[in-house]
C-alpha cells in the first residue's frame, strides 16, 4: 500500500479552555472564517462590544478537562446554543443546531491565540450594531504625519 502524505491542515492541533481550567478542549484542523462579531446579541451576552470567533471541524473537537463538556444554553431557540463553564462562566463555544460539520470556538479560549496568525479576523461582522464608535473612520486625505 502506498504511503499517502499527511496534509498539515488536517493534523494541526490546538488546545484551550476556560479561565478556571475546569473545561479544557482540543481541536484539530485549520480555523475557518475567523471573525469578530458585534451583533447586539453577541455583545449583550458577552458584556463586550464584540466577540472573536473561529470555526473548527466538529469531528476534531475533544473535551479534555476534568469537568467534561461545557454547560450549553440555547441562545437562539432551535438555532444556536453556546457553551460556557459552569464554574467560572467563561464563554467557550457555539454549536448551530443541525450543523454537524463545524463548532464555533471563541479565539480567546484558545491557548496561545495571540501568537497564531491563523486567527486574524477576516470579517468584522456588524460592529456598529454594538458600538457605533467601532465603525470604520471616514477616509482622510492629506499627509497623515501632519494630522492632529
Amino acid at each position: 500500500m502506498p504511503h499517502l502524505p499527511v496534509h498539515p491542515a488536517r493534523t494541526q492541533r490546538r488546545s484551550g479552555g476556560c479561565l478556571c481550567g475546569a473545561i479544557r478542549f482540543t481541536v484539530t484542523g485549520e480555523p475557518e472564517d475567523p471573525h469578530i462579531c458585534g451583533c447586539a446579541h453577541c455583545s449583550h451576552r458577552a458584556g463586550s462590544p464584540f466577540q472573536w470567533w473561529t470555526g473548527f471541524p466538529l469531528a476534531g473537537l475533544s473535551w479534555t478537562g476534568g469537568h467534561g463538556e461545557p454547560t450549553w444554553y440555547d441562545t437562539h431557540a432551535g438555532r444556536t446554543r453556546r457553551g460556557f463553564c459552569p464554574v467560572c462562566g467563561s464563554h467557550i463555544a457555539a454549536l448551530d443546531h443541525g450543523d454537524t460539520a463545524l463548532v464555533g470556538i471563541l479565539v480567546t479560549a484558545l491557548d496561545g491565540y495571540r501568537d497564531d496568525p491563523a486567527h486574524v479576523p477576516l470579517n468584522p461582522n456588524r460592529l456598529p450594531e454594538a458600538a457605533p464608535w467601532l465603525a470604520p473612520a471616514p477616509h482622510r486625505t492629506g499627509d497623515p504625519s501632519t494630522s492632529v
